[in-house]
């Protein structure tokens, strides 16, 4: 919308508030004002008329009546039909006979009764035209709307020419000086500044521009000499940003090392148990031959598991990744198989509670490593605190479209005030700890998975649960 149309459009809603208000409201009220003024004086003459005619109404004077209300009634066009009655209903006026006028929608019909002490001798009806009031008024009235409409039409075009002249040709020149120095030239025409708020706007606006065409040649003597400078700095932190980036390179290298060296601590400790049952077996010669084809399987599975970390790792933050549809309980049997061993050693009791056929949309493999990372948590809680009889429990089942998994031990529970931080990653209370087994799980839970991943202390211990979506959202 134009600023003339902002300007002009208030101005024309007013006068047609204004036109209306005369025509719906103010017309009415003065046809009914004067209507009933009309009625009031027609009452008055008819209480007169009862006066007058009173004493002739006793005397039966008949010709005096007559004359009398022919003379009123020529001199009263608008009374459309009088009728006078005695005390005992004879019509005494007009003579019996004459027409009576049809009835209009525009007529009053007004009644007098002629009393004398206390008793009636007659009665006086007269019907009363409007039609000729109402069409006077209307017509001066129509008259009087125009003159007040055109009044007020011509105050209002007068009020938009000065609005126009005063304040839309000069914000008019202000856009156009703006739009100019937004592209750089600075002598575009300003309208001739004033004491009014269009006066301070010119003001304010040229001594903006003036700063801005200050700061412009200062940046340009600035812009001279930078180019210099920026190459001067280039050219020395060039070695800095060289050996910066090594630095990096080593890092994330070493990075990638412990993180792998951390997951496979416990494959190693169940392979280091798996070759010493071995030699016991051997030793003992119990060592038959499906025995060794078991061991044999379980260390190839043991050994083609520490494989594929390797390759998790390096697959770890890519998104584009393809999601597979995978059973759950077997990505937990995967974690639970690498954990046995070391877990029977210690006499840790595993319960395992998982319900079948329960499958999620997802990384199975990244899945098996943050089940894996919470039971390696739970075991060197049990044993740091050396509880008598350890236990862990898995407990799986589907609710809904969300897989919940919870592991829950008897380690006697996490201390609040680290509750909220184990997630974090580097943070660990153990001596040797590294703190980037629960970070990589709540990592491979929430990031890649868009599930979740709490810890809260319940009974004897600390219960981890873990919600995966049955099937991930779509991305649009």
């Amino acid at each position: 919308m134009t600023l003339r149309l902002k300007l002009l459009l208030p101005l024309a809603l007013v006068w047609t508030a204004f036109i209306a208000y005369l025509y719906g409201i103010w017309l009415p009220d003065s046809v009914r004002y004067q209507i009933a003024v009309f009625e009031r004086q027609q009452e008055r003459e008819m209480h007169n008329l009862t006066e007058s005619l009173l004493p002739l109404v006793v005397a039966r004077q008949l010709g005096d009546i007559h004359d009398t209300l022919d003379s009123l009634r020529q001199e009263n066009p608008e009374w459309v039909e009088v009728v006078l009655q005695d005390h005992e209903g004879r019509q005494l006026y007009p003579l019996a006979g004459t027409p009576v006028p049809p009835a209009g929608p525009d007529e009053q019909l007004h009644t007098q009764q002629l009393n004398l002490a206390n008793d009636s001798v007659g009665s006086l009806r007269i019907r009363i035209s409007h039609r000729a009031l109402l069409e006077s008024v209307a017509q001066s009235q129509k008259t009087l709307f125009a003159l007040l409409a055109s009044v007020l039409l011509g105050a209002f075009l007068a009020l938009g020419v000065v609005l126009d002249a005063t304040v839309r040709r000069p914000v008019n020149r202000l856009m156009t000086a703006a739009r100019e120095l937004a592209e750089g030239r600075f002598d575009a025409h300003l309208p001739p500044g004033g004491k009014d708020e269009i006066g301070t706007l010119v003001n304010t606006f040229a001594a903006m521009r003036d700063q801005v065409q200050a700061t412009q040649q200062s940046l340009r003597q600035l812009n001279e000499h930078l180019e210099q400078r920026v190459q001067e700095e280039l050219a020395k932190n060039r070695e800095k940003d060289h050996m910066l980036i090594q630095q990096s390179r080593l890092a994330a290298m070493g990075e990638m090392v412990h993180n792998i060296a951390h997951q496979w601590r416990q494959p190693l400790n169940a392979l280091s148990l798996l070759v010493r049952n071995i030699k016991d077996d051997y030793d003992f010669q119990a060592l038959t031959p499906e025995v060794m084809d078991r061991s044999v399987a379980d260390a190839q599975r043991l050994l083609g598991r520490m494989s594929t970390t390797i390759d998790d790792f390096r697959d770890f933050f890519r998104p584009e990744k393809k999601m597979t549809q995978f059973d759950v309980s077997h990505a937990v049997e995967e974690a639970v198989f690498i954990m046995q061993g070391t877990l029977k050693s210690h006499g840790i009791e595993l319960v395992e509670k998982l319900d079948p056929g329960v499958e999620a949309e997802g990384f199975p493999s990244q899945f098996a490593q943050a089940v894996l990372n919470i039971l390696a948590n739970a075991k060197e809680e049990i044993l740091a605190r050396k509880v008598a009889a350890g236990r862990i429990e898995i407990e799986l089942q589907r609710q809904g479209e969300t897989i919940l998994l919870r592991v829950s031990d008897n380690a006697g529970g996490i201390a609040p005030e680290i509750l909220p931080k184990i997630f974090d990653p580097y943070f660990t209370t153990k001596d040797k700890g590294s703190g980037i087994g629960l970070y990589m799980a709540k990592t491979i839970i929430e990031h890649n998975m868009n599930g979740s991943i709490s810890a809260a202390n319940l009974g004897d211990g600390a219960c981890f649960t873990l919600t995966v979506p049955v099937r991930q959202p779509k991305k649009n």
